[in-house]
């Protein structure tokens, strides 16, 4: 049993007591440490997490996200669906058509969006497929490529009526001649008669339902529910009413009395969620088709507020794919890295297969458990590791994992053929993206954008015996880390393992900005890996303008804070975010791996209708926050300083969700928020609620007068010092519309707004009397808006403090595990999960001797960004003697009864 096993904490300070006496200490980190990322589709590419991928057998790259997959029952074809797409794949000859295609001679029959639901008819021709958005079941002709028909998930059923329906997963029904259709929308299992195209029947299911399965004898359905809440809106919301009834922030920590209860905010009367521990919670509904009756309601994988191997559980299981025995279900719980056993016929829960993968890695979670399938003889499961590049092998009898086949980035279903002597799998993000810009770069026909030149994969393999899985388990461990033996360097600042050594290092300052890439805020760098062509974020960069603008503009200057303190401090020029867009940024950079629920949500086309009768349309949707359904088992950075008893604070992340209002007065967090959504518990009382995060109606000087008052309140004239680690959230440079009005005459000028903002940071800092022990580090959450020569994942990290080296590039890979390594390590607090404990070990950046000049900061551009229009509107100028001058001198008085108190013993 896993809770029997010892903590992670435990475990590791074991080995720290062991490999310190030695000196030396045993580290795990990614095969690409020394490596750029790069595709190889015939040999090993390289990530941008570092890890490689190899996968097996032959493959095919089809479009991104392919969430769904159906065989056709004379074994000759294959179909995937995409969001807005589906790929038609021939078996033998592994060719495969897409629609649309590109040239818009084949239209697509899901062109409004599409979610998981495929199937194939029985005569392999005719496809079922999920409509989405639109609340249908669209019926395709894949050889005529035309629709057929539409049949919708709305109207009356025994006197209810619904509507603004939106569907999920499907499967056909042969001994009914009947579709069974998950609505996410309406929280429930519709079935339709394929005679007369009505439905039937509509039964509740728990809250988003996402996997649906059938059982062999057709008299049981199963529906794996992803969603914890069904949100509420705040009592009174109309839609006449909603801005003015609006909140500033979100209204309760997830699983507190205020967010299972209700509890008023700013005057508003907000109602609870409920409990995390609700049936309807992350749970699998079996339901009997004779009565269409509810049979259980089952609970699997750990439940919030469990103790697991030391760490109380934050997360829910998300249960959410299924495989179905003749007595026994199998259901993939992601955030737990394992699989729950439903003995169905007798109705009760029969126990969980764990998951594993290599012993030095199975105390972490990561694997994220996706698609599933089950061998006819009951004896083999094949299940998709989403985090983990891998379908794993499991032992049904032995409740073991026999190997792992390697696949693709991402993998997300795995089918058998019906002879079982092949293997199907799909990735969503296949061999990676490559780059998107630079010389000698050709556009290919679905664009430049990330998400849309990261193509998919399809793999076809024989089933491997046990010699071939050996090999390939042994390749897939090889892809995603290594272990090395390294010397312990007491003097260098970051210890090799969380609080190996002792460091001076006492404050981190964890900064993210939005949506750039390495090449167009630093491409112009020397000695740096860059193409300054692509610097349209630069300095002295007007080449890069429209001929029009190139002699207008002389000596154009976007970010000349990034570029002198890049050169100042230590940069990157092999950093990569893991994401490709906000939602998975945000996650990413907090901790906390994206699982299936965050990746199929935020690749589906959606439309939030608050005030719809359907509770799932005021579903969370794709936002930079995390939401109840996204938690990790442990939670990500914010849980483990909690356990650990480390001081932090926030200013500006989680403060938004899906269906917020981000005008320029939401100055307080900047949101209004109506749909009631919880903020991670351990969060809730870290943040500030003067800061505004994400809006770039928002000036980011605007930010930096907030940062700096209540920095200077709480921890300067305060009486607390500065907590051990503060994260902050500096948005403006994911651009939008122009606003010359508002001091921003062009797109640059957003980018210029956050340079100078970035700058203020640095110079106010380094002026405290905290700089002397402080870390900054600075990098951007996604970069899903520019363009790279290396990798369109490739962006910006830099880190400036008195420890760090000066006037240095770090060529070694990096990503946010790194990131989060090196906050971990340095603050001594464990891991929490595979892509911390196998990030690079970045101790290339620091020194043992310590700098302690300041920054000074690099005023902007005028003829870019007018900072004083910007700040017009609120009635604020922009101090500029005051900046400079920096933070107030600390008080006289309390700094020598301060230096009296230490001199006499009292560290505290």
């Amino acid at each position: 049993m896993r809770n029997k096993i010892l903590s992670v904490a435990t475990l590791l300070l074991i080995v720290v007591s062991f490999t310190y006496a030695q000196k030396q200490a045993t580290i795990l980190e990614v095969p690409g440490v020394d490596q750029y990322c790069k595709i190889n589709q015939g040999g090993i590419s390289i990530l941008p997490s570092g890890r490689f991928v190899t996968p097996a057998g032959e493959l095919i790259r089809i479009t991104h996200d392919p969430f769904g997959l159906s065989l056709s029952p004379d074994g000759k074809k294959a179909i995937t669906i995409h969001n807005g797409v589906i790929t038609l794949i021939n078996l033998k000859t592994m060719d495969a058509l897409r629609v649309p295609s590109y040239d818009k001679t084949i239209i697509s029959p899901v062109k409004d969006g599409s979610f998981l639901g495929v199937a194939f008819a029985p005569d392999s021709k005719t496809v079922y497929l999920s409509g989405g958005d639109n609340g249908s079941v669209i019926i395709y002709d894949t050889e005529k490529l035309k629709m057929t028909d539409s049949l919708s998930l709305n109207g009356k059923v025994n006197g209810k009526q619904y509507e603004d329906s939106f569907t999920s997963d499907l499967l056909l029904n042969n001994a009914n001649n009947e579709l069974l259709v998950l609505d996410r929308g309406n929280f429930r299992m519709v079935r339709i008669d394929l005679k007369t195209r009505a439905i039937t029947a509509s039964i509740p299911s728990g809250r988003q339902p996402f996997g649906l399965a059938l059982s062999p004898d057709k008299k049981t359905a199963f529906v794996a529910n992803v969603g914890m809440y069904s949100y509420p809106l705040i009592k009174g919301a109309t839609p006449k009413n909603v801005d003015s009834i609006m909140i500033s922030h979100h209204p309760y920590g997830n699983d507190t009395k205020e967010a299972i209860e209700g509890t008023v905010v700013e005057g508003r009367h907000i109602p609870g969620v409920g409990s995390p521990s609700s049936p309807e919670a992350m749970s699998v509904f079996t339901i009997d088709l004779a009565s269409n009756k509810i049979i259980n309601k089952f609970k699997t994988g750990y439940q919030v507020g469990q103790m697991i191997e030391g760490a109380e559980v934050v997360g829910g299981a998300s249960p959410n794919s299924i495989a179905v025995g003749g007595q026994l279900a199998y259901v993939t719980n992601a955030t737990n890295d394992n699989i729950s056993i439903i003995d169905y016929k007798n109705h009760r829960l029969a126990g969980t297969i764990p998951i594993t993968t290599d012993k030095r890695l199975d105390h972490y979670r990561g694997l994220l458990p996706f698609g599933i399938c089950l061998s006819k003889d009951e004896k083999t499961l094949y299940v998709a590791l989403l985090g983990f590049n891998a379908v794993a092998v499991i032992d049904v009898p032995t409740k073991t994992t026999k190997g792992l086949i390697p696949t693709g980035w991402g993998p997300s279903r795995v089918k058998l053929s019906a002879d079982e002597q092949e293997l199907y799998i799909t990735s969503c993000r296949g061999l990676g993206a490559g780059p998107n810009g630079g010389n000698g770069f050709v556009a290919p026909p679905q664009g430049t954008y990330i998400g849309d030149i990261q193509l998919g994969l399809f793999q076809k393999l024989p089933v491997p015996d046990d010699e071939k899985l050996k090999a390939y388990t042994k390749q897939v461990i090889n892809n995603t880390f290594l272990s090395k033996e390294v010397e312990i360097d007491p003097a260098n600042p970051l210890p090799v393992l969380p609080g190996a050594t002792p460091t001076p290092i006492k404050y981190i300052v964890y900064i993210t900005k939005e949506n750039r890439t390495y090449d167009e805020v630093l491409g112009q760098l020397k000695h740096a890996n860059g193409d300054s062509t692509l610097a349209r974020f630069g300095v002295n960069c007007e080449y890069t303008l429209p001929d029009a603008l190139k002699r207008q503009l002389p000596n154009f200057k976007v970010t000349p804070n990034h570029a002198k303190a890049a050169q100042q401090f230590a940069f990157s020029d092999n950093y990569y975010c893991d994401s490709d867009a906000s939602i998975h940024g945000h996650h990413w950079m907090l901790g906390v791996i994206p699982n299936e629920w965050v990746e199929a949500n935020s690749n589906v086309s959606k439309t939030a209708k608050i005030f719809s009768s359907a509770p799932g349309r005021r579903f969370p949707g794709s936002t930079g926050s995390m939401d109840p359904e996204d938690y990790a088992e442990r939670g990500g950075l914010w849980e483990a300083l909690e356990r650990k008893g480390v001081a932090f604070y926030n200013f500006g992340e989680a403060n938004e969700t899906a269906h917020n209002r981000e005008q320029w007065q939401d100055t307080a967090t900047g949101s209004g928020h109506v749909v009631m959504v919880p903020m991670q518990k351990a969060l809730f009382k870290h943040t500030s609620y003067n800061y505004a995060g994400f809006n770039t109606n928002i000036p980011d000087q605007y930010r930096m007068d907030q940062f700096e008052g209540e920095f200077t309140k709480m921890w300067i004239k305060g009486k607390k010092k500065m907590p051990a680690l503060i994260t902050m959230q500096v948005p403006n440079d994911h651009t939008a519309d122009v606003r010359p009005e508002d001091g921003y005459p062009m797109k640059q000028s957003f980018v210029a707004d956050n340079d100078l903002a970035v700058g203020r940071i640095l110079h106010f800092l380094s002026r405290t009397k905290y700089w002397k022990n402080m870390l900054v580090i600075i990098t951007e959450d996604d970069p899903q808006g520019g363009v790279d020569h290396i990798d369109a994942h490739r962006s910006i990290l830099m880190l400036a403090g008195p420890y760090v080296k000066k006037r240095y590039v770090s060529h070694k890979h990096a990503n946010f595990g790194a990131v989060l390594k090196t906050i971990y390590n340095i603050l001594g607090v464990s891991y929490v999960n595979q892509y911390d404990a196998t990030g690079t070990l970045l101790q290339d950046f620091f020194t043992a001797k310590p700098d302690f000049t300041p920054y000074t900061l690099e005023k902007n551009d005028t003829r870019v960004f007018d900072a004083q229009q910007a700040m017009k509107k609120y009635n604020k100028t922009v101090d500029w003697r005051k900046i400079e001058k920096g933070p107030d001198m600390d008080d006289e008085e309390h700094e020598r009864n301060e230096r009296k108190r230490l001199d006499k013993g009292d560290k505290d």
